[in-house]
């Protein structure tokens, strides 16, 4: 799922289907490369739910840690994700509010 379809190659948003082929009765999986509220991710979410598509894990490769595998869990999504941000930040860092960000 892109936020737009690409201005090249398939020029799709949803990816890896075949030709003609949809997502009802498919079962999910939403990748995401970073996951920070998981706003983004939420609204691919909606929109392969309402293809007719089972969303069965939502992985990100880096989780910030901000909120997205709360707000997941509170829409009843499974959340995982292959680095959170705690491995990368050292300890004592003071992270910026996100006001400043």
């Amino acid at each position: 799922m892109r936020k737009k379809a690409k201005e090249h190659g398939a020029k799709l948003r949803i990816e890896g289907l075949a030709a003609g082929e949809s997502l009802k009765g498919k079962r999910v999986a939403i990748s995401d490369d970073v996951c920070t509220t998981g706003g983004s991710a939420l609204s691919a979410i909606d929109e392969v739910r309402a293809e007719g598509g089972e969303i069965v894990l939502v992985l990100a490769i880096v989780d910030r840690e901000e909120g997205a595998e709360r707000l997941m869990r509170t829409h009843g999504l499974a959340f995982d994700a292959l680095y959170r941000a705690h491995e990368f930040i050292p300890e004592g860092f003071e992270r910026l509010p996100p006001a400043i960000r």
